[in-house]
């Protein structure tokens, strides 16, 4: 069997997609030695995975990270490239496939349908017609849909009634080893590294609308306590009702807006944290609550979409509307050590339950299914 995977839509600041991209790639390294693979990354992460994978995936750099370069390479390039190739299976691991299929068969990865159900939650790229007909219509041409969660199953089902379910595969995300608890000793000298208050309330993630993180200052700004707020996370779009709400609350010197962390920093940014706070309107999985669960940080999230589906009996939740509702929850949390404790216990083994081999094992199969289907 011969697979191809599309990485191309590898960002310079890795998110939640980009780590899925990456993750799942080096466990199917992992995992398997056998199956042909074809693995066309940019020019510009080709470092990000040479000399970590085995000897059966061959990694082709036919492209850069210029946003009209790759769609070019995408819709032009690389369905030429598989025929030639001889792949069987492509898999676009993220929302937009080739046009063209030949005799290739298609998989593609559907993060989440926000771009359709709340479009005033994303930037004008993400929400303009041509990007989500894209889409839409590579969802309806794959021979295979894969999603990360029953949430997200759920919401394209509605979206698009006419799409036969049958074709749809629900594999839940992995939460890399990095993420785990540390020394003490060494929490507090990389907190001094990083610059980072003494105890802090954290959340992560890119500042942008979807995360709701003006409810989150409000609900910060009613507490009575010394402890800081740590926003860590670049600065994405939308983002200046945040910063006012700062200002308004005369916060500016206890709520840190740290901008992008790297991927080796980040495990210590959550190791340091009190408590970690997601107050998100909506996630497709929601990387941040579970890697914090792994460092051994209870975790506070909202009700509804994949986050009430991954943290159910390990977090408390919140309604992602009410400050008053999320300000109860941080202080019982901050205040209470057994309350910290079982979130801690229970966040811990809930964590350990997301893994990338197990990950990569599913998809495998998929695309096993789809290169013997007629």
């Amino acid at each position: 069997m011969r697979v191809g995977i599309d990485l191309t839509a590898l960002t310079a600041e890795p998110t939640g997609v980009d780590t899925y991209l990456r993750e799942f790639v080096l466990a199917l390294g992992r995992v398997d030695r056998s199956t042909q693979y074809q693995v066309f990354v940019n020019w510009e992460d080709l470092s990000l995975f040479r000399g970590r994978l085995p000897e059966n995936f061959r990694l082709r750099a036919w492209c850069l990270r210029n946003r009209g370069i790759r769609a070019a390479f995408q819709q032009g390039v690389l369905p030429a490239a598989c025929e030639a190739l001889g792949v069987d299976v492509l898999h676009s691991p993220s929302f937009l496939a080739p046009r063209l299929r030949w005799r290739t068969r298609h998989l593609v990865t559907v993060h989440d349908v926000t771009f359709f159900t709340m479009p005033h939650l994303h930037s004008i790229m993400r929400r303009s017609v041509l990007f989500r007909y894209a889409v839409e219509r590579s969802a309806r041409v794959a021979h295979m849909i894969n999603v990360p969660s029953k949430a997200t199953l759920r919401d394209l089902l509605e979206l698009w009634p006419d799409v036969d379910e049958r074709r749809v595969r629900v594999t839940a995300a992995g939460i890399g080893a990095e993420f785990s608890c540390g020394e003490s000793a060494d929490v507090i000298k990389h907190r001094h590294r990083l610059g980072l208050p003494a105890e802090y309330v954290l959340c992560v993630g890119t500042i942008e609308p979807r995360k709701n993180l003006e409810l989150l200052v409000g609900a910060y700004g009613q507490l009575q306590t010394g402890t800081h707020l740590v926003l860590a996370g670049r600065l994405g779009w939308g983002y200046e009702g945040l910063l006012a709400e700062v200002r308004k609350q005369n916060l500016a010197d206890r709520v840190h807006v740290t901008g992008y962390v790297s991927p080796e920093d980040l495990p210590w940014v959550y190791r340091g944290a009190r408590i970690f706070v997601y107050p998100s309107l909506y996630e497709g999985f929601g990387f941040p609550p579970l890697e914090a669960m792994a460092c051994g940080i209870p975790v506070i999230a909202t009700r509804g979409s994949a986050l009430e589906e991954n943290l159910q009996g390990a977090a408390t939740l919140v309604s992602a509307h009410c400050a008053d509702e999320l300000a109860g929850a941080m202080v019982r949390l901050l205040e209470d050590e057994q309350v910290r404790a079982d979130h801690r216990e229970a966040g811990l083994r809930r964590a350990a339950e997301f893994g990338w081999e197990s990950v990569a094992k599913t998809i495998q199969e998929c695309y096993r299914e789809l290169a013997e289907t007629d």
